[in-house]
């Protein structure tokens, strides 16, 4: 006789294969778990600190007044914004002491920092600086790039003020007219804080030289007559007393 068929629902399939992946991989999974909590809470932990370092770095700036405050935080903060507005401010109170470790410090600062918004104020900064000690050729270099740039519409009128100037300075005042027009132009509508001083140098390089007339000449000096000096009688050299007996005398031959 044939056995009778198991059924279906007796039939053993034993673990699935999801429990059989949990069976094996638990303690992977555990560990897992754990050090994605660390993770998460590392990351709070260095958000934390980060944001405190930026706000002690960004108290330091504030309080810096002299060139060894703002060289402090350079050193003490190197990876932060502020330690980047301290290279700037450095370069501002080092110019009195030493111009050359003024234009040093712009120049550090430009060539870390080539994506930096402050970066055309600084090239507008060290290109001044050139012209004070002299370097007209260098200046017009990096002001040009401050001129033409599309992004620093904010700062690029004063270079173009500058520019201005040193064409002027070597006669060309067609070219010093056209810089002072653009300094004068706002192509981007958000403001022009050197409209200004744009437009009197514009209106300078416009104004016409007096005419010079020849000065009339002097006219002759009349010398005033001097009224002549009074007569007066020479005084008597008799004596009195003998002048009033002569008269007497003549008194007395009077007939």
């Amino acid at each position: 006789m044939a056995e009778s068929p198991t059924p279906i629902a007796e039939i053993d399939h034993g673990p699935s294969k999801f429990d059989q992946f949990l069976d094996k991989h638990t303690q992977k999974i555990i560990i897992l778990a754990i050090l994605i909590a660390l993770g998460v809470i590392a990351y709070v932990i260095y958000a934390g600190l980060d944001q405190a370092k930026a706000e002690e770095a960004g108290a330091a700036v504030t309080s810096a007044q002299d060139t060894s405050d703002y060289q402090e935080v350079i050193k003490n903060w190197p990876d932060t914004k502020s330690a980047e507005s301290a290279q700037l401010l450095l370069a501002n109170v080092q110019w009195d002491d030493s111009q050359a470790d003024s234009i040093q410090t712009l120049r550090d600062f430009i060539s870390a920092n080539s994506k930096h918004p402050a970066l055309a104020t600084a090239k507008t900064s060290l290109g001044l600086r050139l012209i004070a000690q002299g370097n007209n050729s260098e200046a017009v270099t990096i002001l040009n790039e401050v001129a033409d740039d599309e992004n620093a519409s904010y700062i690029a009128p004063l270079a173009q003020i500058s520019l201005g100037d040193l064409a002027k300075a070597a006669g060309d005042t067609t070219q010093a007219k056209t810089w002072y027009e653009k300094a004068l132009s706002d192509p981007t509508g958000e403001g022009n804080t050197y409209a200004d001083t744009a437009k009197a140098r514009l209106d300078l390089v416009n104004a016409k030289p007096p005419t010079k007339i020849k000065p009339a000449p002097p006219e002759p000096v009349v010398p005033t007559p001097v009224p002549p000096a009074p007569v007066v009688p020479a005084e008597s050299s008799i004596p009195a007393a003998d002048q009033a007996e002569e008269t007497a005398n003549d008194s007395n031959k009077a007939p």
